[in-house]
């Protein structure tokens, strides 16, 4: 009992329990001490330790200083035996308990760094399947969540309470097949700012279904030309299909057998099969079926239209071989004449057709219309016919052409005046002449129209103010009457020369000169010549003249 009381009476407690946090660095840690005051010195002793002098014990102050550093994960409490001592008195031990707090000083931990699953792609959502194995040596803060921080940018996958990772929403392969994703866990210290965080790999591969047809990808019309050589390639049909594997394998059909074209099951290739000719079908269709090999199989169609080009197989056609037309020598210049037109088969630049003569005339043709004009003067006289070659030429790269014959007749109108040759005629008439023969001469006008418009009729315009002259309307000119020089020596007649209505005229003047013939006797000046002689006149002198004179010339 005395002891007992002894030791009660020596410590202020009957046991001591100190808290301290893990993370507490070397200081005082907690402190003995006993009940009452003496003047004798108490001195204090650990007489059992199980930390190895982790807490160091003062003798005189009865603290306790923490020498290195704590770890509650390996260790959550210690307990020691104190003794107090008072000179030679020895005071029974009490038991010291240090009880470690944990703090938040473990990572959470994942027991692998990469994770992997593989998901079909018509996995049902909300469907749990990779357990994420995580932990953390804190106690209270070792509680953790897990949550998807990259690589899920959609939120295609969650995580739930336990750690298992789920799909939230639907997978499309085809859109995406991989997931790389990062995971992140927490643990649950307070305040947040404490928290540790670990992050694990989880690769996630999405494996196919066959969820999709075949998509052509490949133009839906193709143009060739018409002389495409047999079993040449038309055009490769290709689709995609965005399964993988037989799932996306593609073979091609037709939808009907033999006919124009045929088509390759594996590249789709289409070949030509039977001659085309764009002047009868200018444009095919045709249905190609594209299938994959998945089970079950998909399929989808597609119209082909195929556009034949025209080549130039086609020479131009006159609808006419020749043409004839008649047209007046006066028409004006400028005068549209004739259209002709050749047509042909062809399209395109290749049925383009463009006009041309061959010869270098009074003609032209318009290019591209086939309107043939006059453009210089014609002249009947000169030109009474014209063949011209016309010929139609295609605008293909290598032209075709044909040809057409036109005749050109060109009628007469009275546009030329008849024309004396010369306009001067001299005739030299003996007075006195009564010969017929010798009284009678034929004129004669020259007019290069035809037909009645050459007709010339003559007549006297001026000069037989004594009707000394006629003239037949063909032209026979006459002197009625003999003609008698001494009175008049020359006479100027002027024919005119008519041709048809509306008339034109040419004149021809003619100087008749009346030639002598001695018909008259020579007359003396005076009957009787009256003149003095004197009688010593010389011989050999001039008296008197006498003078006769004849109306005859020469």
């Amino acid at each position: 009992p005395h002891n007992r009381w002894r030791t009660q009476m020596a410590f202020s407690k009957t046991v001591y329990s100190f808290q301290v946090k893990e993370d507490t660095l070397p200081t005082i840690v907690g402190k003995v001490e006993t009940q009452f005051e003496s003047l004798t010195a108490i001195t204090y002793s650990v007489q059992e330790d199980d930390g190895e002098n982790l807490f160091l014990l003062s003798p005189f102050s009865g603290e306790f200083l923490l020498t290195r550093s704590l770890d509650f994960e390996a260790q959550r409490f210690y307990i020691l035996t104190v003794e107090a001592q008072q000179g030679d008195l020895q005071v029974s031990g009490i038991r010291v308990y240090f009880n470690l707090l944990d703090v938040n000083d473990n990572l959470p931990v994942f027991s692998q760094d990469t994770f992997s699953a593989v998901l079909l792609e018509n996995t049902n959502i909300g469907t749990c399947f990779l357990s994420l194995n995580v932990s953390d040596k804190d106690e209270d803060n070792g509680k953790m969540t897990l949550r998807v921080i990259s690589g899920d940018d959609e939120e295609v996958f969650v995580t739930d309470s336990t750690g298992t990772l789920c799909l939230n929403k639907p997978l499309d392969r085809e859109r995406q097949s991989y997931y790389n994703l990062t995971v992140a866990a927490n643990d649950c210290a307070q305040p947040a700012s404490l928290q540790f965080t670990s992050t694990a790999r989880v690769i996630v591969i999405i494996e196919d279904v066959n969820d999709n047809a075949p998509m052509f990808v490949s133009a839906e019309s193709v143009s060739i030309p018409e002389d495409t050589a047999l079993h040449s390639v038309v055009i490769t049909a290709h689709a995609e299909d965005e399964d993988a594997g037989s799932n996306g394998r593609v073979l091609y059909y037709l939808n009907t057998s033999g006919g124009i074209f045929s088509i390759d099951n594996r590249s789709g290739k289409i070949y030509l099969e039977e001659l085309l000719d764009r002047e009868e079908v200018d444009t095919l269709t045709v249905t190609i079926i594209a299938t994959d090999e998945g089970l079950p199989m998909l399929a989808t169609t597609m119209k082909l239209t195929v556009h034949v080009e025209d080549v130039n197989d086609h020479d131009p056609e006159f609808l006419q071989s020749s043409y004839n037309l008649t047209v007046r020598e006066d028409i004006p210049r400028g005068t549209s004449l004739l259209q002709v037109q050749a047509h042909d088969q062809d399209i395109g630049s290749n049925g383009q057709v463009r006009y041309m003569l061959a010869q270098i005339g009074p003609f032209v043709v318009d290019i591209v219309r086939g309107v043939l004009t006059v453009m210089d003067e014609l002249d009947r006289e000169r030109d009474s016919n014209y063949t011209l070659m016309i010929t139609a030429v295609d605008r293909g790269n290598i032209p075709r052409s044909a040809s057409a014959a036109i005749h050109i007749t060109v009628m007469d109108v009275n546009d030329f005046a008849p024309q004396f040759v010369p306009e001067t005629l001299t005739i030299h008439v003996k007075e006195n002449e009564e010969d017929p023969t010798q009284l009678t001469y034929q004129v004669s006008a020259l007019d290069e129209d035809l037909g009645n418009n050459s007709q010339v009729t003559y007549f006297i315009e001026k000069g037989n103010g004594y009707n000394l002259f006629s003239i037949t309307p063909s032209g026979t000119f006459h002197i009625l009457h003999t003609l008698d020089r001494e009175k008049e020596s020359l006479y100027i007649v002027t024919i005119t020369a008519v041709d048809s209505l509306p008339s034109l005229t040419g004149t021809l003047t003619v100087h008749i000169i009346v030639d002598d013939v001695n018909d008259n006797h020579p007359e003396f000046t005076e009957e009787v010549y009256n003149t003095i002689v004197p009688e010593d006149s010389l011989i050999g002198t001039v008296f008197a003249v006498i003078i006769a004179s004849d109306v005859d010339e020469g």
